[in-house]
């Protein structure tokens, strides 16, 4: 292993930990001697790329790597690696696809792409910028589904549960075990919960550290969207949505 390999271990060993580590805890985790990590992580910190606790002499990600995350952001449009494939799914289908990020603990669409049947359209929930309610549509169900269990509960506790239908779930506890079935199977349903005539299927989108930043969801009239598993409809949802994670950057 040269160098530049021995940093790269470095720094993805000090992003996969959710708090700093000391040299004798890094070393331990990817196998190099503690003093090549100690002459490693000086070179680290003099390019901000690592910055040490003085009280604790442990480290941890520096600025520089914000910056560069920032950068990285700044020209990065998840809508162009998705577009395409919504545009495939909509027309494969019939049925308006659309895309959904988790921003301040809300689904918000970012993209869609309207059915051909305009008969289908008149009444569906979607729009770019619509922040989708997560206890009733599919697209923010799987991405509040795909979160921390204590950011689950949190998210739940701070809001009331609108009933928007009489199959809207409006109880804490049963979310709660619905969004874990959610998490299980792969994929999301809204059978009416939203809109009265309408469901929908979602699926994850999940990014290179393997965490769920968005997800893709067809929509329509209750007759043209069956929720029967293993149909193939779902199939090509869960499909759609690891084709994207796979093209920003994603590996299962």
């Amino acid at each position: 292993m040269n160098a530049v390999e021995k940093t790269i271990q470095i720094l993805n060993c000090l992003s996969d930990s959710d708090r700093s580590l000391g040299i004798t805890e890094i070393s331990s985790r990817i196998s190099i001697p503690k003093s090549t990590i100690h002459r490693i992580l000086n070179i680290l910190m003099q390019y901000s790329l690592v910055s040490k606790d003085p009280k604790t002499s442990r480290y941890k990600l520096g600025i520089q790597v914000l910056r560069y995350s920032n950068s990285f952001y700044n020209s990065f449009d998840l809508r162009k690696y998705s577009k395409d494939i919504l545009k495939k799914v909509s027309i494969d289908t019939g049925l308006t696809t659309f895309l959904c990020v988790w921003q301040d603990d809300k689904g918000v669409c970012i993209d869609s792409v309207s059915s051909s049947h305009k008969s289908d359209t008149l009444n569906l929930f979607v729009e770019v910028g619509k922040i989708m309610p997560f206890h009733c549509a599919a697209a923010s169900k799987t991405l509040l589904a795909n979160q921390p269990l204590e950011e689950i509960s949190r998210v739940i506790n701070q809001i009331e549960l609108k009933r928007y239908t009489s199959k809207t779930i409006t109880d804490q506890q049963k979310l709660l075990k619905h969004l874990e079935e959610v998490r299980t199977k792969g994929f999301a349903i809204c059978d009416e919960e939203l809109e009265e005539g309408i469901r929908a299927i979602s699926a994850p989108i999940k990014n290179i550290n393997g965490k769920t930043v968005a997800s893709i969801t067809v929509t329509g009239l209750v007759k043209k969207v069956p929720i029967e598993e293993g149909n193939p409809l779902i199939k090509m949802v869960i499909s759609a949505g690891k084709e994207i994670s796979r093209l920003i950057g994603y590996e299962s």
